[in-house]
Order: structure tokens, then sequence, then C-alpha cells
């Protein structure tokens, strides 16, 4: 029997994308969902994504650049960068602290096959991997060090599925944050020691509440999010 198993990166404090991800995982009855990270600040409800990464028990969960940050917070710098920060670390309360407690990069084995979880970058989570001028070699050298069959990744909010010396790198796209407004995923079924598939999901959902959010918490620096990351005016 093939293992089916949910891959999601960039959730970004939305919690209508991820709610919609979760009808689908329900129905599908799904029960092994690979976090990658950044699933806090952009979005104006983090508190209540964290507490479903944190409490829904089929979550694996790594860390990305967006938690890190909240642990590097200047109080002294008053630019709308460090206010949504400080916000957003007030929003998630107790979650805070079990959010420290998550690592930055996890190997995990499903069916035999040796997966690793991480944002970006092997040494530096904020780095985007794949955008710059080198070319395949660069990106995957990274990772010779690590002894895996498949590398997870984030953090551009791209889709991506390469087969290379071995190894397969994949980015699900981001979940909450998507160029098309929609709920990106990807969902893999491995069967003894072989990846059997790769698929990549978009789910639609309306936007309406994640901006009346946005607006009723008066969320720091929401009209710059709100045009970069939705294309909302």
């Amino acid at each position: 029997m093939n293992n089916k198993i949910a891959i999601v990166s960039d959730i970004h404090a939305n919690k209508y994308a991820l709610g919609k991800f979760l009808e689908y995982i329900n129905k599908e009855k799904i029960n092994t969902i690979l976090n990658l990270g950044d699933f806090v600040q952009i979005g104006p409800n983090p508190f209540e994504v964290s507490e479903v990464i944190l409490n829904d028990n089929r979550f694996i969960n790594i860390i990305g650049n967006n938690e890190t940050s909240l642990f590097e917070i200047n109080y002294n710098q008053d630019d709308n960068e460090n206010k949504h920060r400080a916000w957003t670390k007030k929003e998630i309360k107790e979650n805070f602290i079990e959010i420290q407690k998550i690592p930055q990069e996890k190997i995990i084995t499903i069916e035999g096959l040796d997966i690793l979880m991480i944002h970006s970058r092997k040494n530096n989570i904020k780095g985007m991997p794949l955008i710059y001028t080198g070319n395949i070699e660069d990106f995957t050298n990274d990772y010779k060090t690590y002894n895996v069959d498949i590398i997870l990744f984030g953090h551009t909010h791209e889709k991506l599925f390469i087969e290379h010396n071995s190894k397969v790198f994949i980015n699900p796209g981001s979940l909450g944050c998507s160029k098309k407004g929609t709920v990106d995923f990807a969902i893999i079924e491995i069967s003894n020691k072989i990846l059997k598939s790769c698929i990549f999901k978009s789910l639609e959902y309306n936007k309406l509440n994640l901006i009346k959010d946005y607006n009723d918490k008066s969320v720091p620096d929401k009209e710059f999010l709100m045009k970069t990351f939705y294309k909302i005016n």
C-alpha cells in the first residue's frame, strides 16, 4: 500500500488557506503533513495558525526565517518590519515558547526513504535557493553532505521538482501566499523505498475574510503586505 504524504510550506498566518488545505486532507484521509516553515508572519492570523500547527499531530514541523526573526526583534527600531514582528509575537501568545523548540531542519524516514526537511539553504535559511546566477550544481552542492534521498524546501513560494545526482528536490510552493491567490501544496506517494509520484495541488479560496482580518486587527504594515503578497490594493 502506498503511503501518501502532504508537503506544505509558507502558510504565513493565513488560516483560511490552511482551512481549505485541511478540508482536502481530511477528505483524502492523509495522516502525515510535512511542514517546511514560515507558518507565522505576513498574514493576520498567527495565533490561529500556530494552534493548528502545534496541536494537530499529523504535522511534522520545522521553522523558517519568519519564525527565527521573532527571536531577533530589535525593539529600538521603529520600522514597519519590526512593528509587524512585535505584533506577531504578541499575537502568538504562549505558543511562542513552543515555536522556539522546533528545529530549523529535520531528517525523517518514511517507507525506507530518508527525507530532509529544510526551509531554504543549508547554511542560511534566509538564502534563496535557485534564485542566483549559478547553475543546478551550485544548488545541489549545498546538500552533498546529507545522506538522504529526498530534499524538501520552501521559502521561494515557487513549485519545483528536480531529480539530480540520485536525489529528488521538491518545493511545494506557498500554501498561504501564492502569487495566484491559490492554496498550493504537494502530495507524494512512497512505497517500498520508491517515490511513486509527486502531484502539485492548487485549491481556490475566498480572500475576502483574509482582507477583513487584516483591517479588523490593524495588522502593522498591512497595506504593503496585502499588495505585495496578495495583490490587494
